[in-house]
């Protein structure tokens, strides 16, 4: 009896090389398509977080201040500006939301300061412009022009009564 020994074949080599070929190809276009994927959605959640801060933030902060009617309106710094009113220890300080150098600030402050100056607010958010009115004696009409344009109008109730 002979024994037969293993010929290899170039087909046999080729075919292992193609499969080979095919599984990188295959493993690059999931990559690519993996990434394509993560990218839009990383574009959408920070369009998604931009467009909702804004709203979310302002009408977060008006209900933890809402208060005996401590929320209103004031000129300030040449434009309206949501005022926030806190008594701590018998002292007033006030919370400033406004529109400046093109960011949504917020300034925490005494009330009885004679001069408090725009740029020592935080940067909450990137935006156009932010006009705030009253509607009547509970309720104020927000309008915030996002960075790309995008208008958020939106209305918030005080809840509690004026002192």
């Amino acid at each position: 009896m002979e024994l037969e020994g293993k010929r290899s074949h170039v087909i046999d080599t080729l075919f292992v090389l193609c499969l080979l070929f095919l599984f990188i190809i295959s493993a690059v276009m999931v990559i690519f398509i993996g990434a394509s994927v993560y990218k839009k959605n990383v574009e959408a959640m920070t369009g998604n977080y931009s467009h909702r801060i804004a709203c979310a933030y302002i009408s977060e902060k008006v209900r933890q201040s809402d208060v005996k009617g401590r929320v209103f309106i004031d000129e300030i710094f040449g434009q309206n500006t949501l005022v926030m009113q806190d008594e701590i220890d018998g002292a007033l300080y006030n919370t400033y939301i406004y529109n400046h150098d093109g960011y949504l600030m917020e300034l925490y402050a005494r009330s009885d300061l004679s001069e408090v100056y725009p740029q020592s607010g935080q940067k909450i958010l990137k935006i156009s412009s932010f006009d705030i009115k009253k509607i009547d004696d509970a309720c104020f009409r927000i309008m915030v022009t996002l960075d790309d344009g995008t208008v958020e109008d939106f209305l918030i109730t005080r809840r509690s009564e004026d002192a």
